[in-house]
């Protein structure tokens, strides 16, 4: 069976457009439901797929994408979809992903909304991020079926490179925090109650730090990290589908 790669979504739909952004060593795979949900709203969707991500070395991560490089990523996605005759109306993000929604809505007024899911903006450290990685790339090299002295250099080497990625992208957290004011439009925000990566104080911190009236706070007890696919999947779709309707205004389907 041929394994086709994960690529960029576009469902094109309507014309008005959201984007969504996937997390950190995900895919548009992270979204697509969401994404799905939405083209049956009535949205075009764009997904893209971030610079090092989707390979079948994890490490391509480290080698190959930046924080540079997915903040180019996402304007090149808000690009692509205006070159398709689409408004933008929203863009979301998934942890990493987030944290360039944000900084879009940061930067772009014509935006008229977005939000975040599993945001790591406040997260107090990055450590199990750090071993969440190391875990998914024994998952992914034993899946490709390396030899054992490939896997080994695979985990030194992102023991050597790992340290240095987490800290830029800390240190962008701090960069599009010290922004935040700039966002005076609607503002969702979503988390699962038993996120072990991000910890849900981070979604309670960047709520205290948003305008309250145009700020929706979702937490979903019992749900993990990723919110876009588990438990609370079905629950996250109704919540943004609400919030866009709610926000839209003359923009709304």
């Amino acid at each position: 069976m041929k394994i086709i790669p994960p690529q960029s979504l576009f469902f094109d739909q309507g014309p008005l457009a959201v984007v969504l952004l996937h997390s950190y060593t995900g895919t548009p795979n992270d979204v697509r439901a969401l994404g799905r949900f939405l083209t049956r709203q009535g949205y075009s969707v764009y997904a893209p797929l971030f610079s090092g991500h989707g390979t079948n070395n994890l490490l391509d991560v480290l080698w190959h994408g930046n924080i540079a490089k997915w903040w180019q990523d996402t304007q090149e996605a808000l690009a692509f979809v205006r070159a398709h005759s689409k408004k933008v109306v929203a863009v979301f993000g998934l942890s990493l992903g987030s944290i360039f929604a944000t900084k879009a809505l940061e930067v772009d007024p014509t935006i008229a909304c977005g939000g975040v899911f599993g945001c790591p903006l406040f997260a107090n450290d990055l450590t199990n991020v750090r071993a969440s990685f190391f875990q998914y790339l024994q998952q992914v090299d034993h899946s490709q079926q390396q030899s054992t002295e490939t896997k080994a250099a695979h985990q030194r080497q992102a023991q050597e490179l790992l340290p240095a990625a987490l800290k830029a992208i800390g240190q962008e957290s701090v960069a599009v925090r010290e922004k935040l004011s700039q966002i005076q439009r609607p503002f969702f925000i979503g988390h699962g109650q038993a996120d072990r990566l991000v910890d849900v104080q981070a979604a309670h911190r960047l709520f205290q730090q948003l305008n309250p009236l145009q700020t929706q706070l979702c937490i979903y007890p019992q749900a993990g990290h990723v919110i876009t696919v588990n438990s609370a999947h079905r629950q996250l779709q109704t919540d943004v589908q609400q919030f866009l309707n709610s926000n839209l205004g003359e923009n709304k389907i």
